[in-house]
């Protein structure tokens, strides 16, 4: 098998699989555990303890993918003779994957802010944070999905 088939086939295995934990993670958490804490410990103390160690490991994954989805996006860009440069609209690849790398910006915006705001072990939370921070999870995967569909756009453009 040629060589740099090999090397595309694994970046693009990583870019994907840096995807799905990300993606797949906040889908995991927006339609499955959420509604289930809700539903099993109501929305008292434990279920915001749960929710806190669910994203203390989580984050370290999402850290991940996005480091791993910068490297591999980059490797990727520059394999493929329709990318024009960063955050520019001369096709429609192009154009898919600018506003594609505009939602994906937001996506890290509300990660950090999340971490940030949400990580502090002794921030007494009220039933108003918790909320705060549910919404932020359900609206990064309202942005993930957005990120798929154009994906899925500039790969049939591309």
């Amino acid at each position: 098998m040629d060589k740099q088939l090999v090397m595309m086939g694994l970046i693009r295995f990583l870019h994907e699989l840096f995807t799905v934990l990300w993606v797949g993670g906040l889908a995991f958490m927006s339609l499955t555990l959420l509604p289930s804490l809700s539903k099993v410990l109501g929305a008292g103390e434990k279920n915001r303890e749960m929710m806190k160690a669910v994203t203390r490991r989580h984050r370290v994954w999402i850290y991940l993918s996005m480091v791993g989805l910068l490297v591999t996006g980059l490797l990727l860009g520059r394999s493929s003779p329709s990318f024009m440069g960063f955050m520019r609209f001369d096709n429609l690849y192009s154009s898919l994957t600018a506003v594609k790398h505009l939602l994906i910006v937001f996506m890290v915006v509300i990660a950090l802010f999340r971490s940030i705001k949400f990580a502090k072990k002794d921030q007494a939370e009220g039933p108003r944070p918790n909320k705060i921070n549910v919404l932020l999870i359900r609206v990064n995967f309202v942005l993930g999905l957005a990120v798929l569909l154009l994906s899925a756009f500039a790969a049939a453009a591309g």
